[in-house]
């Protein structure tokens, strides 16, 4: 069959997308058994409950979900048009805020650099490290080692309580701050840290998920904004602190990037996240950046090493919960 009248490229938002998508499988005239079975016979996994939670919601779902969703509905031929539909609802949902919605620092002083200097330049690297730590870089060349190991499992104190409503034996709790772990809650034994973009599309330093115990150097350290806000900071040896900021720009746009800490500014949105209790442990969270409807996930909601974070449309899925543990200070 085809899509008919249905037209997903001329959706103007998800809303639209996914009524589209309800409207495709009223057309098929399957029930959502009959749309795992078929899903199944085509190599796809669709679960029931999967194609019914989509319908019941607002937002995008992922691209492998709406590829097995048309196919299941004998949409095939469709499915190309479909995804590039999604594709371009997503990027729209990513786009930058415009500047007005973004206002400038309050605190800028002409020694910072300005927001739009050479952008495809990490921040992190605008500071030139001090000569003592170069000293130490040039070394670590030669094979000598600076880094104590530090073990992974050590926990800080247990987050304030920020919720008022919170009863004396658990509730919703922010993390501490200082130096931490951000471990994803699906694959605990990993940490996100400095990495490179495996697609190679972006080539610059980002946060991946990297095995905790080659998850330094940098340090992971939350520095407190307000109530549950916080920047993410790295501390490196050589390179200095930066903080974690959402790449505006293609390519690598919605990544994770460090900036130099000069460039660092609690008027940022795209600096400033908000660890969001989830419920399920005290320290598990949703990181959202601030003032937007957006949430830190895992590429392709993949569990491998060396995936990438980035933010992208909350769903709700484990991808995009975290364990945040305190660790002591040096």
């Amino acid at each position: 069959m085809t899509t008919g009248e249905l037209r997903p490229d001329d959706a103007s938002d998800p809303a639209e997308f996914v009524e589209m998508l309800r409207q495709l499988k009223d057309r098929s005239r399957l029930t959502y058994r009959q749309l795992e079975q078929r899903a199944a016979s085509t190599g796809d996994v669709l679960a029931r409950s999967t194609a019914a939670d989509i319908l019941r919601r607002s937002t995008l779902p992922r691209p492998e979900v709406v590829a097995a969703f048309v196919r299941a509905c004998g949409a095939e031929d469709q499915v190309e048009t479909w995804l590039r539909a999604r594709h371009r609802l997503a990027a729209g949902q990513l786009a930058p805020p415009s500047p007005a919605a973004d206002p400038p620092p309050v605190d800028a002083v002409p020694t910072v650099a300005p927001e739009h200097s050479d952008p495809a330049r990490p921040r992190w690297f605008a500071r030139p490290a001090p000569l003592a730590l170069l000293v130490v870089a040039l070394l670590a060349t030669l094979g000598v080692g600076f880094w104590i190991e530090r073990r992974d499992d050590e926990q800080g104190k247990a987050a304030q309580t920020t919720d008022p409503t919170a009863s004396a034996g658990g509730g919703a709790r922010s993390p501490s701050g200082g130096r931490s772990q951000i471990r994803p809650v699906r694959s605990p034994h990993l940490c996100l840290t400095e990495g490179r973009d495996r697609t190679g599309a972006y080539t610059k330093e980002i946060a991946v998920q990297r095995p905790c115990t080659e998850a330094t150097p940098p340090d992971t350290s939350l520095e407190p904004v307000a109530d549950g806000m916080f920047f993410i900071h790295w501390v490196h040896p050589v390179l200095g602190k930066g903080c974690l900021t959402i790449r505006e720009e293609d390519p690598g746009r919605n990544l994770l990037e460090p900036w130099n800490e000069n460039d660092c500014s609690a008027s940022r949105s795209k600096q400033v996240f908000y660890f969001e209790p989830t419920g399920a442990t005290p320290d598990a969270y949703r990181i959202r950046p601030d003032r937007s409807e957006l949430c830190v996930g895992l590429r392709d909601d993949d569990s491998a090493v060396a995936d990438a974070a980035l933010v992208e449309p909350c769903t709700g899925g484990p991808d995009q919960v975290f364990l945040v543990n305190a660790l002591p200070g040096d």
